[in-house]
């Protein structure tokens, strides 16, 4: 059986998709590419939370998958807009790398430091936590905003860091000698709902793909990404809201469920932990102020 893969075109999408392509195979299918540049792909005049609407980073492939020209879809999944077009089904999402956030800077940095990002949300949590930095927005892949930071400028602007995923860094693997690197912990900086997540996409009639993927899929993995993403639309938001959410498996089946949301007054946080989804949903949305 033959299966067309979409994917964004860029070396970390591309990265990230392959055990799961390399899985397919191994269950004897035929598997070829296809590599798009989407709407966020292409947008490099400012940040993204500038734009308007939703899909920035999926529209131009969930399309394609509709329209048959691919069969199954790999993405980042905080990336995923919250609504799913009619007539697409999840298909599997594979154990969770690494959520966090990573502080990536120059050796050299000053007291006060340039940051480059173009999340609202990694600005506002780190006002907090490294209240001597200022910010700049950047945009590119995670090569090139690496790049920018070891040239030390920006917009002809001086610049000494950045903030980048986890998972993004270690998929990719790159060389990050020179430079220091920090993980941001939760408490700090809690990473976006379903960061360091995959979703695989397919069309409702491809069940066989599902079933053919069940034994890559990882339920906790499911479970705490899709809560994380139910808190964001509790609140009534898109990906580029200024949340952070983050669900961790405890024991027998607990979790604890954490957001925080930069309202014009500053941060809001909220905890819940328990069995019920929906209670801690309800629990972690209400401490939020909605």
């Amino acid at each position: 059986m033959r299966v067309v893969v979409g994917t964004r075109g860029s070396e970390l999408a591309v990265r990230q998709a392959e055990a799961m392509v390399q899985f397919l195979i191994g269950q004897g299918l035929e598997v070829t590419w296809k590599r798009f540049t989407t709407r966020g792909d292409a947008w490099l005049a400012g940040p993204l939370d500038k734009q308007v609407g939703t899909g920035f980073f999926t529209r131009e492939l969930e399309e394609s998958l509709l329209a048959r020209d691919v069969d199954l879809l790999i993405h980042s999944f905080k990336d995923v807009a919250l609504e799913r077009p009619e007539g697409i089904i999840q298909a599997c999402v594979p154990r969770r790398e690494n959520p966090v956030d990573w502080l990536v800077m120059r050796p050299d940095a000053p007291d006060r430091p340039v940051i480059g990002t173009s999340s609202e949300r990694r600005r506002r949590f780190l006002e907090v936590a490294l209240p001597n930095a200022s910010f700049t927005w950047i945009r590119g892949n995670v090569p090139t905003r690496l790049q920018r930071v070891r040239d030390g400028r920006l917009r002809e602007e001086p610049l000494h860091g950045t903030v980048l995923a986890a998972a993004g860094l270690e998929r990719l693997g790159l060389d990050l000698s020179g430079l220091e690197v920090r993980a941001l912990r939760p408490e700090e900086i809690l990473p976006a709902p379903a960061q360091g997540a995959l979703l695989a996409e397919t069309r409702y009639d491809r069940g066989d793909l599902v079933e053919i993927l069940r034994a890559f899929h990882d339920s906790a993995a499911e479970r705490c990404a899709h809560l994380e993403r139910r808190v964001l639309a509790g609140i009534g938001g898109g990906c580029q809201q200024p949340l952070g959410a983050f669900a961790e498996l405890q024991q027998e089946g607990s979790l604890r469920l954490r957001a925080a949301f930069a309202a014009e007054e500053g941060l809001r946080w909220a905890a819940s932990e328990g069995t019920d989804d929906d209670r801690l949903l309800a629990d972690v949305v209400k401490g939020l102020g909605w």
